[in-house]
């Protein structure tokens, strides 16, 4: 069984060290929404939202903080084998050590 691996979008940029974001969900040729993440040398990266998650996304809906807040990102292999970043829903789970401290 895969484990799926998620953090949160914010450790995703700081880990990537992107700066900023295009501020409206994009879609490729087949429709497949995404957000586009950038760093301090203007190099992007889109990541796309996950089949379940894109159901409630549309095209040029504004990426805001409510918005993110909803979301994760995992790791994920495609049907080619290829590493991929995803964006998915959030599992609204809170850190028991965040209650324990």
């Amino acid at each position: 069984m895969n484990t799926l691996h998620t953090i949160s979008v914010k450790e995703f940029a700081k880990s990537n060290n992107f700066t900023s974001i295009a501020p409206a969900i994009r879609t490729n040729s087949n429709n497949y929404p995404y957000i586009t993440f950038i760093n301090a040398d203007n190099k992007a990266e889109n990541v796309y939202f996950s089949k379940s998650s894109s159901a409630d996304i549309g095209v040029g809906q504004l990426v805001t903080k409510e918005l993110l807040s909803s979301y994760q990102v995992a790791e994920t292999t495609n049907a080619e084998g290829e590493k991929r970043m995803k964006l998915v829903s959030n599992s609204n789970r809170v850190s028991l050590d965040s209650l324990l401290d």
